[in-house]
């Protein structure tokens, strides 16, 4: 719950200043931790993702129903699908990872009977269980050879998994590769995709990942794939009828392109694009995409980074170097306390502030495309510190909105995030 007392005033001054109304609304908590003890949404795990009850809040306080098109173009694990669905809401999703793309349709996999799914896993694992013991003494390398398998092809595959973990993770994926029943295929495939990383060599109490070389934990790699299995079943128990639950379309694609993928008008938008504070989408998915067979090779996440809003990651940063890319015109006067205090800094940071703003500003022109005139939005984001310097990126986004047409209806202040740099966490609310 906001406590008023723990906010910088100067930080609220900034919102006064520009004229912007603000309040702060009392939810317990707005991160990705609620979600991990919630039915379906604990199946996938996206740290810098947002909470359930955050998306409940929305749907209240954004007026939204049955008659109402709801869209998230900034889909991540699909926190804003979910809800949506249980709640009967149509709804709209856009991701442009395809891996959170994949994660956020197959978590809407509801049309199946729990008893049977028990009753098919039950035949599954006898057949794993087999495998698992025909292939105990076996080499990783026998293992890939006898059932042509393929290592993914990410770098330094074995500081990723220890050998004999893999080997029990590419034998579990060779098993439910053959399940020819989809809606069953695709649940497994959210359980070996949460326990990939579940078993892998790394720390994951940070917003992104880092490895853990010198751990000595027991990994049981069957266990935690039943465990997940057994905890997606017992889930769609608890379900809504199927005859409540809201439509859901999930397309994978480019925010900043959005009229070319939705061909129909939404009436509201909850959602969180990234934030300009160098967090790599991409790279924290990087060994699921890989070990699920997503991408083939390094080059397909770097361009994937390139192409995101905010990537960070490979080539996203190194085509910064050498340019000095400068904000569209319409936005320049906008972005320029950025521009005049952080290009003598570093022109690395600024242009990569730059081409963040630039290409949210191009999904925001998009907007009027596939908008409704009752249309409202909710934008969570966060600001950010670049080179000491600070990037209100509300503040900023905001007056982005009012430029391009939008009412900018108020901010919710949303919570103060953890460390001493004075970061928060704010909804861009808006209307047309």
């Amino acid at each position: 719950m906001i406590q008023l007392g723990l906010f910088d005033e100067s930080y609220t001054t900034h919102y006064t200043q520009q004229g912007f109304t603000f309040k702060f609304p009392q939810i317990s908590d707005v991160t990705f931790l609620n979600g991990l003890s919630e039915p379906v949404h604990r199946w996938f795990r996206l740290t810098p993702s947002y909470s359930p009850e955050l998306v409940r809040f929305f749907v209240k306080e954004l007026a939204c129903d049955n008659d109402t098109i709801v869209c998230d173009p900034f889909l991540g694990k699909g926190t804003t699908a979910i809800e949506m669905k249980k709640l009967g809401i149509p709804f709209i999703g856009l991701e442009i990872n395809p891996l959170l793309k994949m994660a956020s349709e197959y978590a809407l996999t509801w049309e199946v009977s729990p008893n049977h799914l028990a009753a098919h896993f039950a035949e599954v694992e006898k057949k794993l269980i087999d495998l698992l013991e025909r292939c105990q003494s076996m080499s990783i390398g026998g293992v890939i050879e006898k059932y042509k398998l393929q290592l993914p092809p990410i770098h330094n595959v074995f500081r990723w998994w220890q050998k004999d973990v893999l080997k029990e993770l590419l034998l579990i994926r060779h098993i439910i590769e053959q399940t020819c029943e989809t809606n069953y295929n695709q649940l497994y495939w959210m359980a070996l995709c949460a326990s990939a990383l579940d078993c892998a060599n790394i720390h994951r109490n940070h917003p992104t990942i880092s490895f853990d070389d010198n751990h000595t934990r027991q990994i049981d790699v069957r266990k935690d794939f039943t465990e997940n299995v057994v905890q997606i079943v017992n889930d769609l128990q608890n379900l809504p009828p199927q005859r409540d639950l809201g439509r859901s379309q999930i397309l994978l694609g480019d925010s900043t392109k959005i009229s070319h993928l939705i061909d129909e008008k939404v009436n509201r938008i909850i959602t969180s694009p990234p934030y300009p504070n160098r967090f790599s989408y991409v790279h924290t998915t990087r060994p699921q995409l890989f070990f699920m067979g997503v991408f083939g090779n390094a080059a397909q996440s770097s361009e994937l980074d390139l192409a995101a809003i905010g990537g960070t990651w490979g080539r996203a940063t190194s085509v910064l170097y050498d340019d000095v890319i400068q904000p569209y015109p319409h936005i320049e006067n906008i972005l320029a306390p950025i521009t005049d205090e952080l290009r003598p800094k570093s022109n690395l940071m600024c242009n990569y502030a730059v081409k963040y703003f630039n290409m949210m500003d191009e999904h925001i022109q998009e907007l009027h495309k596939i908008t409704a005139t009752n249309f409202r939005g909710a934008y969570v984001v966060g600001n950010s510190r670049l080179k000491g310097v600070e990037i209100l990126t509300d503040v900023l986004l905001a007056k982005m909105f009012d430029v391009a047409g939008f009412n900018v209806d108020q901010l919710l202040v949303l919570r103060k995030r953890g460390g001493k740099k004075e970061l928060y966490e704010t909804a861009v609310c808006v209307s047309k």
